[in-house]
């Protein structure tokens, strides 16, 4: 990676770049200079240059009535980043404070009946979190039709189960009996219950049941469709119960 696009990483522009990195090889310089190596317009330079004065990066004094520019030593970068660092942590604090606020609003105007799909291995990663994040410790979730991830999907699958452990969510699954070797994988996530379904019931898709939606995913497609409908999630709840109370353990 190249000084330009690193520095251009850390949140200064490409003309604040230009301009900056003129300057260290020019050493102290009056604007004509400047505008001529950096290839800045000589209506932006003031702007650049002040931009820069702010972010501690450029200093000036007058010669002879003459304005100079001088660049402050890299070093100073580092200060940049730490002055950024701090004002972020306080942005995140006011954040928190106000966070409550958005929440009960998002969640007064949530639509009682909505459809989401989630695709590719980032898009599963934030459905599984989602999920985690909208249950409590105690609540259950409930898992039918577990079979041959593949192995893009495992990693998900095992990610998904350490969240939900680390919150003490209790998971219930109805495993495809050729999944065996998936159960034990899941037997170290507790708290777990495992059974499996009858070999003449294996089913390709997986449905996971919780408080009022359903996802319903096609593991080797790596899509997600979420559906947010209590009815839904109630039809599906009372299947997942008959086949639970005949599985095997």
């Amino acid at each position: 990676m190249d000084i330009e696009t690193q520095l251009e990483q850390i949140g200064l522009n490409k003309s604040e770049i230009k301009v900056y990195l003129a300057l260290l090889e020019l050493g102290s310089s009056s604007t004509g200079p400047i505008i001529t190596k950096s290839h800045t317009a000589n209506s932006k330079i003031y702007e650049v240059l002040e931009r820069l004065i702010q972010k501690g990066l450029v200093s000036h004094f007058t010669k002879m009535g003459v304005k100079y520019y001088k660049a402050a030593s890299p070093k100073m970068i580092l200060e940049f980043l730490k002055d950024k660092k701090k004002t972020i942590e306080n942005q995140e604090l006011e954040i928190n404070k106000i966070l409550p606020t958005l929440l009960k609003i998002q969640e007064e105007k949530e639509e009682e009946k909505e459809s989401l799909i989630f695709s590719g291995p980032r898009g599963i990663k934030t459905a599984f979190t989602n999920l985690v994040d909208e249950l409590k410790q105690g609540d259950e979730v409930h898992i039918m039709g577990v079979h041959d991830f593949g192995k893009q999907f495992l990693p998900l699958a095992l990610h998904f189960q350490k969240i939900r452990s680390h919150k003490k969510i209790k998971a219930k699954f109805l495993i495809n009996i050729s999944a065996k070797n998936i159960a034990k994988k899941f037997k170290n996530y507790p708290p777990v219950e495992i059974r499996f379904m009858p070999e003449k019931l294996f089913t390709p898709a997986i449905f996971i049941i919780y408080k009022d939606k359903v996802i319903i995913n096609l593991a080797k497609e790596m899509t997600f469709f979420v559906i947010k409908s209590k009815s839904a999630k109630d039809a599906f709840e009372a299947y997942f119960q008959l086949m639970w109370k005949t599985a095997n353990s």
